[in-house]
């Protein structure tokens, strides 16, 4: 019987080459990624042969089956579709140096981050107006506030780091080999 195992991988949007990163590790290792699972930071692993397998994270608001179809008669493989939280893990295999992208330039990347940045965007600015229908709570439990407070503070921290990463791509005057 196969070994299997199951890592927990917590990851920020902000940061999808990390994730990546560590998949393809996995893999170079000979742990091949069978399922995700709990909003995409569960993993199931099978113990296998070593493989040269290409991740790629990429975020959409709102999806259809064209764009479902247009990665896989590219032959990227659907590893993971977020069902409330608008992530995709897609993996391909390959050959020799030349890792596949999903993405041909750096302006698909800054339109990417963008796009979750609009999301959590939203996020925060909902958070005001529940923090005030919910003031009467706050008055009577005062850890409430923190909890708002530490929500509010998470997603102001992802909104500028993944403005950052977009600064950066765009100071590389779209080479994107040079993504780091």
């Amino acid at each position: 019987m196969s070994e299997l195992k199951s890592q927990f991988k917590w990851w920020g949007g902000w940061e999808p080459d990390k994730i990546e990163s560590w998949l393809e590790q996995r893999e170079a290792d000979g742990w091949q990624l069978v399922k995700v699972k709990g909003n995409g930071v569960r993993f199931q692993f099978q113990k296998g042969e070593p493989r040269k397998i290409r991740y790629c994270v990429d975020y959409q608001n709102k999806i259809d089956q064209a764009y479902i179809s247009l990665f896989e008669e590219a032959g990227w493989e659907l590893m993971y579709k977020g069902a409330t939280n608008g992530w995709f893990i897609w993996r391909m295999a390959y050959e020799g140096d030349q890792r596949p992208e999903i993405y041909s330039d750096i302006d698909s990347l800054i339109e990417r981050n963008k796009r979750f940045s609009t999301t959590l965007t939203v996020l925060l600015i909902i958070q005001f107006p529940i923090l005030l229908a919910n003031n009467s709570m706050v008055s009577r439990f005062p850890y409430v506030l923190i909890v708002y407070i530490v929500l509010c503070s998470f997603l102001f921290y992802g909104i500028m780091r993944i403005n950052a990463a977009n600064r950066r791509y765009k100071e590389q005057g779209g080479r994107f080999d040079d993504r780091t």
